[in-house]
């Protein structure tokens, strides 16, 4: 078979230099001349209407921080636990011009994680929803901030007694700790992720730089604002001039009216929403639309064709970690000669990357092995954890535990989390590529597939699938299917019929522990196709 020659993906050049965006300042020293320059200009718009001016965000913030200042002092951290309202950027910004730190969380958190949180990053104060005032209320007694239903003023009424106060001129550093992100691992309670006030205005610059994003572009934000992208993208869009559209909560019947409403041009996709689109029927008017191209971090290879015929625009892949910010993506001019390849592009400007063997050598060239990250973007490390930070951050570089390929080009390959790989007897298998299988099946709308204890082979493999309407949950033909399309070893041995929708966290993607009672996988629960095994030996 003829090899396909494929476009090299660069950067345009010149390519605008690190700072161009913004300066490197203080987050508030930076945003406010920006919603002062236009203060009739919408700030935030929101799905159901409700648009929000900069002079009146400007003025809540002014309104709220003199309300912090007497609450908080350089360097508290302050619980933020709000969902998709006007009053998220309102407590956000004024975190920051109070110069405290931002600690983000859903509304809908558990006391356990919460409790977490609050002990680990040493909160002194929570904003949040009334939802989630019986949880954090019993944490931080007399020292919750409820926001009222009256939006955007829904924490008016706390500075109201008091003088509007600057948000720029507090003598804050932009290399003040700003803000932790709790990141889950494969084993232990979430890390905070150390963030100073530097990071958050660099990695809208940086994203500026490489995304063609302008002042008659409307960018629709799907993702819940206590995940970390929308904060970037709505910078971006104060920015760039473009107009910044959020979704109250990501939903598939709504997306595609709201972008036709609002003449969307571009979003930012996370996770499963590609595949969630691609489950609604088709329709006719699903290249009724302006959008130009989405950003999304996680385009699923097998899916990809189908996105960009049935929608008609590209997906631009992506890769970043909490840790690192964005690493590499893909050059727009490039990824329609990706298409399907798993590809997620090159590293972006001004970050390194190389890739390490299981002893931590360097490979040179071609190769696959653990990918790890040098970059300006990086966090401070994990808050109270030396250890954990010693063992990911080792001479400037991040160990990131993911597994990629590289090839001859210097393009970048997702293949897997290195913790996450199933080992089965001397058998390693990325759980992605096995999911990638099950949804290409008809009747399956999305899998995850994890291992699960076995006396034989150390670990089989167990899949839950979601499936479609109507759809029958058979697991045999669900097997055979997978064996038409991969080596015998990665065929599933279990199958569990999921009734309810995946639980997801913030960024869309399956939060496969969920799954997990008391922290295994059970077989008792799943359906076992018939044994591959014979004799000892795996059949083919």
């Amino acid at each position: 078979m003829q090899a396909v020659e494929r476009v090299v993906p660069r950067w345009p050049e010149p390519l605008p230099p690190i700072w161009s965006q913004f300066p490197a300042v203080p987050v508030a020293d930076a945003v406010v001349p920006l919603l002062e320059r236009d203060p009739h200009a919408p700030a935030l718009t929101f799905e159901d209407g409700l648009t929000v001016s900069r002079a009146t965000l400007l003025e809540e913030c002014r309104r709220f921080t003199a309300y912090l200042r007497t609450r908080i002092t350089p360097g508290d951290r302050v619980v933020l636990a709000i969902g998709n309202r006007a009053e998220f950027f309102v407590a956000w910004l004024s975190v920051l011009a109070a110069r405290g730190v931002a600690v983000k969380l859903s509304p809908r958190i558990g006391p356990a994680d919460a409790a977490h949180v609050v002990r680990d990053s040493g909160a002194v104060l929570a904003v949040c929803e009334p939802q989630a005032v019986a949880v954090l209320g019993d944490l931080l007694p007399e020292r919750v901030v409820t926001v009222a239903d009256d939006e955007p003023s829904g924490l008016a009424e706390f500075g109201r007694d008091l003088a509007p106060a600057s948000l720029t001129g507090t003598g804050a550093s932009a290399s003040d700790m700003a803000g932790l992100t709790y990141t889950s691992g494969t084993t232990g309670p979430p890390k905070g992720c150390v963030h100073d006030q530097r990071q958050y205005l660099r990695y809208a610059d940086l994203k500026l730089r490489i995304l063609p994003y302008a002042p008659d572009d409307v960018l629709l934000n799907p993702l819940q604002f206590y995940y970390g992208d929308s904060i970037w993208l709505w910078l971006a869009c104060l920015r760039s001039g473009a107009r910044f559209v959020s979704m109250r909560r990501f939903s598939v019947s709504r997306f595609w009216p709201v972008v036709r409403e609002f003449g969307v041009t571009t979003f930012l996709g996370i996770g499963a929403i590609p595949t969630l689109l691609l489950s609604a029927p088709p329709s006719e008017q699903d290249r009724q639309h302006r959008v130009r191209f989405a950003a999304q971090i996680g385009v699923p290879p097998d899916r990809h064709r189908e996105l960009v015929d049935r929608f008609g625009f590209p997906w631009v892949e992506g890769y970043g970690m909490s840790e690192c910010g964005s690493a590499i993506a893909m050059p727009i001019a490039a990824s329609e000669h990706y298409i399907g390849t798993g590809a997620i592009g090159i590293p972006v400007p001004d970050v390194d990357i190389a890739l390490i063997d299981d002893n931590g050598d360097h490979i040179a060239g071609p190769g696959t092995g653990q990918l790890i990250v040098r970059t300006p973007d990086m966090m401070g490390g994990y808050l109270n954890r030396p250890k954990a930070t010693a063992e990911v951050l080792q001479d400037g570089w991040l160990r990131t535990g993911d597994v990629v390929r590289r090839d001859e080009n210097g393009v970048v390959y997702f293949l897997g989390r290195k913790k996450l790989i199933i080992r089965r007897g001397g058998e390693n298998i990325a759980p992605e590529e096995v999911e990638a299988v099950l949804r290409q099946h008809e009747s399956i709308v999305d899998s995850a597939v994890v291992p699960v204890q076995d006396p034989l082979w150390g670990e089989e493999i167990k899949a839950y699938v979601e499936l479609h309407a109507g759809q029958v949950f058979e697991p045999e033909k669900l097997a055979a299917f997978c064996a038409e399309r991969l080596s015998a070893f990665k065929v599933p041995r279990y199958f569990e019929h999921r009734t309810e929708p995946f639980p997801r966290t913030p960024s869309m993607r399956i939060q496969k522990s969920a799954l997990a009672v008391d922290g295994a996988h059970l077989t008792e629960s799943a359906k076992e196709v018939s044994p591959r095994v014979k004799n000892g030996s795996p059949q083919e």
